[in-house]
């Protein structure tokens, strides 16, 4: 079986792939249970079972220590509770281990809860604190009766843990338990914020931020680039909000999510404290969510005190939704017009009040909320949000109740132009489960992490058959897309066709597959099926999920002139680094000249850091006559280029250009962004 990662030479794969193209089995993969099963299992122990002997424990203790043994064990449990509570407010981290419930993993979109040696530790430390109370109050039963006051009690118990007998398992269970405090950072119990910045090992200020970060993140120069874009998005923040902001907000930049998860509890979810003015993010997901989580931040003032951040889910990502305005390639009004005229707009009241955002899968709460809170900042004007913002109360700040207001905006999306051809993209991006109605949803994410752990080490077989698995007991998106993309890398491209007719179009809503049919469209290539190819890519050209799926088709439908060339479809296909990438380009130029050529050349650079490199080939060409969108693009990419460059007046000219080519309203809005971000910068004093 052919593996890109073993070839020596790779610009032979293509013959070779068709020649040992190999047929799916008809065998069906059951997946093995006894991982669950033992997992589950362990939990079980871990978690109640551990939970039950230290409640337990305290009990027996608190029945033999005081008269008053309910209230003082009821105080107990409280106050391991508020010691908890208290660590997710004062430190960066969302999760908490207590002796009483186990493990809280924290309030967050992450799907995987897996097993670990700091669950396994801390549950130790608990069946042996559970042992020294039992132990304690033994003595006491021993050496005292009923009668006994607790303050006599508690003395001479003193007086018995510290005599000859006891004195060195007392010694060293305080040792114990004193190494486990000085290193809870450490063992990964807790996480402060100084062991949080010292794990991430360097600083860098400005007038309003301290950013942590990780050396080999950013280096000197680029440190100052990503600080120049903290204070831009603020301002854009402030501005919005009508709020001046005169305090100082840390930023937490995690190098991956695997970091961010160790560290404070979360790696597919960024997550702000405004109660804190921090900031959580990771390298790759910062420039797509920056500007969101700072609007939990500055909007702190306008929400109730100790949180400051509305009791409503809805108004807390909503406002930052409506104020961020940039999700996807359409509007939320769009989005929100288009589920509402093809049937998928839920009721939006649950998602308002105080529960009920995650009854939806977060694409559809987030769109919906950010949707319906631009719509009252529009007509009703940023005061009166930031003033339900606080209270909730609607009838109070608007004098409408919220059905009210919700009938007023669902007329609004009436009056928004929504075409047939939008019910694609609609299925791709809202017919996605939230996670309460996922099956084996713990057990079905911690697979697929599995899955994406061999895809990532570029183990193609073994991530086909984990995603196989997961797929075929959950039927999940995730699962299904990552099979595909492993069976294509591992050489079964006919596995992957014929996925097409088997399972997407035996789907009642194969739209919502869209983004998988360039993946697809890949394989029937392998196949030497251009035809086909192609009507995949044009199917997604025309549903226009996104700017990124866009261009993919789109260079592929500009490709067929030279796609005779093998290497070019190895490109596509490939898990080739940029500098092996950039080798294929420049061999395949000798051979042709095509400008789509060119255009990926350019693109690559540019992700290289080359920038002036990159500028020099994108500046070289035109796709005009060629492809719209490929050209709005190329301009884009020179804008970008020159703005790294800190050519910031021919920046602003290049993105201006782009909009002869791409004038939706989405794409007016990014280019206003980039104008702005250009004159920002250039007075920010990056020249």
């Amino acid at each position: 079986m052919p593996r890109w990662r073993n070839l020596k030479n790779p610009f032979k794969l293509l013959p070779k792939l068709q020649k040992n193209e190999r047929r799916p089995s008809n065998k069906v993969i059951r997946p093995d249970l006894r991982p669950d099963i033992l997992r589950a299992s362990t939990f079980f122990i871990l978690i109640p079972l551990v939970s039950v002997w230290f409640g337990s424990s305290l009990g027996f203790f608190c029945s033999v220590h005081y008269r008053h043994s309910k209230l003082l064990f009821g105080w107990y449990c409280i106050m391991l509770l508020a010691y908890s509570l208290a660590t997710g407010y004062f430190t960066p981290a969302i999760f908490s281990y207590n002796f009483l419930y186990g493990y809280f993993p924290g309030l967050t979109y992450d799907e995987v809860l897996a097993l670990n040696w700091t669950l396994a530790l801390f549950r130790l430390l608990t069946i042996l604190i559970g042992a020294a109370l039992v132990w304690c109050a033994m003595l006491l039963v021993r050496h005292h009766s009923p009668s006994d006051s607790a303050v006599v009690k508690g003395l001479s118990l003193w007086k018995l843990l510290l005599n000859s007998r006891n004195r060195l398992v007392t010694v060293v269970s305080v040792l114990v338990l004193g190494c486990v405090w000085f290193f809870r950072g450490e063992l990964g119990i807790e996480s402060t914020s100084s062991f949080v910045r010292s794990s991430l090992g360097a600083g860098y200020s400005t007038e309003h931020f301290t950013i942590y970060y990780s050396k080999d993140s950013y280096n000197d120069e680029e440190i100052q680039w990503i600080a120049a874009e903290h204070e831009f998005r603020l301002k854009q923040v402030a501005d919005a909000l009508f709020i001046p902001f005169h305090g100082m907000i840390e930023s937490y930049i995690y190098p991956t999510s695997d970091s961010k998860q160790r560290l404070i509890g979360t790696g597919t979810t960024n997550i702000a404290k405004p109660w804190s003015s921090q900031l959580h993010t990771t390298k790759q997901s910062l420039e797509g969510t920056l500007k969101h989580e700072l609007v939990h931040v500055v909007a702190s003032p306008f929400g109730p005190p100790v949180i400051r951040a509305s009791l409503s889910t809805g108004l807390v990502e909503g406002l930052a939704m409506a104020i961020e305005w940039d999700w996807g390639n359409r509007t939320l009004h769009q989005y929100a017009a288009a589920m509402k005229k093809f049937g998928m707009m839920p009721d939006i009241t649950p998602l308002m009040l105080i529960t009920g955002f995650a009854s939806q899968s977060s694409s559809v709460s987030y769109v919906v909320c950010g949707s319906f809170c631009k719509f009252l900042i529009d007509r009703y004007g940023m005061r009166k949000l930031t003033q339900v913002y606080r209270t909730t109360d609607y009838n109070l700040t608007y004098g409408r109740s919220l059905p009210q207001l919700i009938t007023e905006w669902h007329g609004f999306l009436d009056r928004i132009q929504v075409g047939d051809q939008d019910r694609d993209a609609m299925d791709v991006i809202f017919r996605r489960s939230p996670i309460f109605r996922k099956v084996c949803a713990r057990v079905i994410a911690q697979r697929n992490m599995e899955a994406r752990k061999k895809f990532d080490a570029k183990d193609y077989s073994s991530a086909e058959a984990l995603y196989a698995e997961s797929y075929h007991e959950g039927r999940g998106y995730e699962a299904f897309g990552g099979y595909l993309a492993s069976a294509l890398r591992s050489g079964n491209a006919l596995a992957v066709a014929s996925a097409l007719d088997t399972i997407i179009m035996q789907d009642p809503h194969p739209g919502q597959y869209l983004p998988l049919f360039v993946t697809i469209g890949d394989a029937y290539r392998s196949l030497g099926n251009n035809q086909r190819a192609s009507e995949l890519y044009a199917r997604v050209r025309r549903a226009d999920l996104s700017l990124g799926l866009n261009e993919s088709a789109a260079l592929r439908l500009d490709s067929n002139d030279i796609l005779s060339d093998s290497l070019m479809h190895i490109y596509f296909v490939s898990d080739a680094t940029d500098s092996v990438r950039l080798q294929m380009l420049e061999s395949v130029s000798k051979r042709s000249d095509a400008l789509v050529v060119r255009y990926l050349k350019g693109r690559v650079l540019a992700r290289m850091t080359k920038f002036q490199q990159s500028y020099d080939v994108l500046s070289s060409f035109s796709l005009a006559s060629a492809d719209s969108l490929l050209e709005a693009l190329r301009l884009r990419m020179v804008g970008y280029d020159l703005f790294r460059l800190k050519r910031f007046q021919d920046a602003r000219a290049a993105f201006w250009s782009s909009l002869n080519y791409l004038a939706t309203e989405v794409a007016r809005n990014e280019v206003d962004e980039w104008v702005e971000r250009c004159e920002w910068m250039e007075r920010y004093g990056l020249k």
